[in-house]
């Protein structure tokens, strides 16, 4: 039998688990709110939201995926001469003046007449649900011809989570004729545009269709259609008694209950809206309040009333108190979970207890079920830092705690539960208000306009922007003007006010992205402009980071600045001396680094079975407390010590001596650098050698040092081969090195190069080589070594030297023959003043 009800199928999939992370948005959905132009396409709608708002990642059609799927109408069904799982179906695909498709299905629930998905030649499945699509082709199983695909749920992307892997999909109850798309025959003809939150987290306006449709009508400059919901008409039947304890944490609370519930399913115009943007179905009660969510922007909770209990116990008296939780509190979620509390919680709670975790996630004890006959709605707004905290230190994020962390318009609570209402009596029927309509306000939004300079807007922007098209883009974003002469007086929107819009030059950047960025001249502004302030131990660490990587073909490695007690402890390092975390990211690594060689450690270890050499460098700061004893750097008695280091582990297999190895990089990076270093003996720390170890010392202070682990400690890291290490104070090499910089503009004239290789005796110095070849040349710019030879072909007490040259003229391009008669000269140099043999 053809079931009574269509299924609840949408294309929401894969990507429903993205929907926290990504904001997906209905283009059916904006339509409500956005008259779009004739000839807009959806490539060109995704480009004007990414180039003026925000960033789309994806645009996709519903229909797309199901191209070439057509309901089909099995005729006849046999058995499979060759398996027993295995059907022969003759199916019906509407395709004129052919004979039924012949098709080899496993489906479990086949039955004659039923009409199913059929994917015909050409069309993309995914097989079995899993992998990459696959095209359908004619082909034979088990010695039969097959030439299409009977298809189930997931293999086509309309999975509810409850079909049998073998389960067909039942279309019977379609009054659609064979052959019929199967996007069209289910009004998949949705445009689903995914929205990437990071990029919107200062608009908490934009996280709705209706926020994002009055956005879009601004850019497309279109009429936008306001949500108007209506007013609740207020009941009797229940008395309403709502504490607000913390205001500072929850500046608005509204509630109102409705009766004569019944639990249904929602719908199907919901539901399809639903899953097209991710959601899925519940029932019609909590269907609404998610709609509500994803189309104003304002998340709601519905408390099941027969649950909610009061001090008094009054009957027809719900009790509602907003008030953090006590320390040590335990509560369950919706998701089952028991999480422990304190006093910087904020719970809803009835006269006896706590049901909701505010903002964020519903309790057990108050979830709508079944048997729900009466619901309690609660609309609210609160303190976005409280929520994030909370959401944060429990792990628990949700659709809601997204959006009450972003400072969310108080007024948005009153037009959400004002339209929550509208639908609860439009769709369940009924249903009815049976209290007041309770309103508990305790905030203000910044008040006065911003004076907005017309001569300032064009200065900023570097263009003449219209004073009609400057007011009509603030207007069309809901901004109200008032000119007076050059200035234009402007009033917030309070959707725009928290936090978003609050001086003048937020104005010249709305008006700008509007406008189009694309229509600014790309013109360099002619100014007087200061050289930027070079920052030495950024510079420094740029230079050792080639150092490193290059010369001496070490791996660069990035870890967090926190660490492991097990480490430390394998270490023998007393953790009191370490600095530990208030909220770690992570438990298992509470403290922060005193040094960046325990890392560099577990680096080694996790390496050391892929490859025979290891060697590896990393850049980072260490954080020693500033009472430690320490003086390495600069602090303010406050934070501790935060020098930025230069840490060395190598490891190598067999006869190698990793302390020589590290000690050759640390001194090529101090000569490198301008530094003459010298090592004395090292006393400290069990975990080093005791006698391949030592201080690196520079201009009489201690820089760091380089060390080998000893035995003892590296086999209980399981280490396999010798290892060692070694860190320099990058902060304290940049205030020694530190120099005036001198720029020189910009060359007008094109340079030349050419190459210049000659022997000279093997004790000769290169910058004496440099010296003479500038001193004789003025056109000569740069010299740059880039070969040194000793070997065969080459006398002993010689060396082969092979060098770049640059010449450039201030005043003209230079020639062939000029640059041909620079080089003879210098030959003639070498050969005079250094016996050099030119080769």
């Amino acid at each position: 039998m053809p079931p009574s009800s269509p299924p609840r199928w949408g294309r929401a999939g894969e990507r429903a688990k993205k929907s926290v992370e990504n904001m997906l948005l209905s283009k059916n959905w904006l339509k409500d709110f956005v008259d779009f132009p004739d000839g807009l396409s959806d490539q060109d709608l995704a480009e004007h939201i990414s180039d003026c708002t925000v960033e789309v990642e994806h645009i996709d059609s519903q229909a797309a995926p199901l191209e070439k799927i057509v309901v089909g109408k099995i005729l006849k069904i046999e058995a499979h001469p060759n398996a027993d799982k295995l059907r022969v179906c003759s199916v019906d695909v509407g395709i004129q003046n052919f004979e039924p498709v012949q098709i080899v299905c496993g489906g479990s629930n086949l039955s004659d007449n039923m009409k199913v998905a059929v994917a015909t030649v050409g069309a993309k499945v995914k097989w079995h649900g899993e992998g990459e699509p696959v095209e359908i082709q004619p082909t034979k199983l088990r010695g039969v011809e097959s030439f299409g695909m009977i298809c189930s749920a997931n293999e086509i992307g309309l999975a509810t989570g409850q079909e049998g892997e073998r389960e067909i999909v039942d279309l019977s109850y379609l009054e659609v004729e064979p052959g019929t798309s199967l996007a069209a025959a289910l009004g998949l003809n949705d445009t689903i545009i995914d929205v990437d939150n990071k990029s919107l987290t200062n608009r908490p306006d934009l996280f709705s269709h209706h926020g994002m449709g009055r956005e879009i009508a601004a850019l497309l400059n279109v009429k936008f259609k306001e949500l108007e919901p209506a007013v609740i008409k207020e009941g009797k039947g229940y008395d309403l008694d709502i504490k607000v304890i913390d205001p500072d944490l929850c500046p608005r609370y509204l509630g109102v209950v409705i009766d004569g519930v019944k639990i249904e399913p929602s719908p199907e115009w919901l539901q399809k809206r639903l899953l097209a943007v991710g959601m899925r179905p519940i029932n019609n009660i909590v269907d609404i309040t998610n709609y509500v969510m994803l189309e104003v922007g304002q998340s709601l909770h519905a408390f099941d009333v027969n649950k909610l209990e009061n001090a008094s116990g009054t009957e027809k008296q719900i009790e509602v108190i907003i008030k953090r939780a006590t320390d040590g509190e335990k509560f369950t979620t919706l998701d089952g979970e028991e999480h422990e509390l304190d006093g910087n919680d904020l719970m809803i709670c009835d006269g006896r207890k706590s049901i909701t975790l505010a903002g964020i996630m519903g309790g057990q004890n108050s979830e709508i079920d079944d048997n729900t006959t009466a619901v309690f709605l609660e609309s609210a707004n609160f303190n976005p830092s409280g929520i994030r905290k909370t959401s944060q230190k429990l792990g628990l994020r949700s659709e809601a705690s997204l959006r009450y962390e972003k400072s969310l318009d108080p007024n948005f609570a009153e037009a959400a539960i004002c339209r929550t209402v509208e639908l609860f009596l439009e769709i369940v029927p009924g249903t009815k208000v049976v209290s007041e309509l309770v309103d508990i306000s305790n905030f203000e939004l910044p008040q006065g306009p911003i004076v907005l300079s017309l001569d300032y807007l064009n200065q900023k922007l570097g263009l003449e922007i219209p004073e009609k098209d400057a007011v009509g883009i603030l207007e069309r974003l809901g901004f109200e003007i008032k000119k007076k002469a050059r200035e234009l007086s402007v009033t917030i929107p309070t959707w725009r006010a928290t936090k978003d819009i609050s001086i003048a030059e937020d104005l010249i950047e709305e008006i700008a992205r509007v406008y189009g960025y694309r229509r600014i001249p790309c013109d360099l502004p002619e100014l007087n402009i200061a050289p930027p302030e070079q920052d030495p131990v950024r510079s420094l660490e740029r230079q050792v980071r080639h150092l490193m990587a290059g010369r001496f073909k070490a791996t660069e490695t990035y870890n967090y600045s926190f660490v492991s007690p097990v480490t430390l402890t394998r270490l023998q390092e007393d953790l009191s001396q370490y600095i530990e975390l208030a909220n770690p990211i992570s438990k298992e690594r509470p403290y922060l680094r005193r040094c960046l060689a325990p890392n560099l450690l577990e680096n080694v270890e996790k390496n050391q079975r892929f490859v025979d050499t290891v060697s590896l460098f990393e850049i980072g700061c260490r954080y020693i407390p500033e009472d430690a004893g320490e003086v390495m750097g600069e602090g303010d008695g406050v934070l501790p010590l935060q020098d930025h280091y230069l840490g060395i582990a190598y490891s190598a297999k067999g006869e190698a001596v990793p302390f020589k190895e590290v000690k050759r990089m640390t001194l090529g990076v101090l000569t490198e650098l301008g530094f003459s270093a010298e090592f004395v003996v090292r006393e400290g720390e069990s975990w080093l050698h005791p006698v391949r170890s030592a201080n690196i010392v520079v201009r009489g202070e201690k820089v760091g040092y380089l060390a080998e682990v000893e035995p003892n400690i590296g086999q209980g890291f399981g280490l396999e081969n010798r290892v060692a290490v070694a860190e320099l104070n990058l902060s304290r090499l940049a205030v020694f090195g530190k120099t005036e910089i001198k720029y020189l503009s910009v060359p007008e004239f094109p340079e030349v190069k050419r190459d210049l290789a000659f022997v000279v005796a093997k004790e000769t110095i290169f910058a004496k080589l440099e010296k003479a070849l500038r001193k004789n040349s003025k056109l000569l710019n740069e010299v740059e070594l880039f070969d040194v030879y000793q070997g065969k072909g080459i006398d002993p007490d010689k060396k082969s030297v092979a060098v770049h040259l640059v010449f450039r003229s201030s005043e003209k391009t230079l020639s062939s023959e000029e640059v041909d008669n620079e080089v003879s000269d210098l030959r003639s140099v070498l050969s005079n003043e250094f016996n050099a043999i030119i080769r």
